[in-house]
């Protein structure tokens, strides 16, 4: 399992990126010794990519509907936090569909898809 969707396992994948990024509040960088002077807000705080190579488009638009959800709950697989599965809503505000084959058949089952995206989490969870 990469992720989950709602309580529900998703299709995985072809490629799955973590960031995790610490939100400061009135850092600052000593002018006397430049050692780095910050307050954390927030640590951890997620941004994941997801993209798939090679999707039928029911596929396609079932993943494109979830995205559309605000907020988006998820449960996703994230190393970058110790191994952990995080839990937490998240706001898709990046998407992009490329259609990669197709016959010339009206409403043709060959059709295949590319799809990424990109969710953001929204709050912070407890030990973040």
């Amino acid at each position: 399992m990469v992720w989950k969707c709602k309580g529900e396992t998703q299709k995985s994948p072809s490629s799955f990126k973590i960031n995790a990024d610490d939100i400061d509040i009135d850092s600052y960088r000593s002018t006397s010794s430049a050692n780095l002077i910050d307050k954390t807000l927030a640590k951890g705080m997620v941004k994941c990519s997801f993209s798939w190579d090679y999707l039928t488009e029911e596929e396609a638009e079932h993943l494109m509907a979830l995205t559309w959800e605000n907020p988006m709950k998820l449960e996703i697989k994230c190393p970058i936090l110790g191994g952990k599965t995080l839990t937490a809503d998240f706001r898709c505000a990046k998407r992009s569909l490329d259609m990669i084959s197709t016959d010339s058949v009206e409403q043709s089952q060959a059709t295949r898809w590319k799809l990424s995206f990109t969710c953001s989490q929204k709050k912070k969870v407890s030990g973040q």
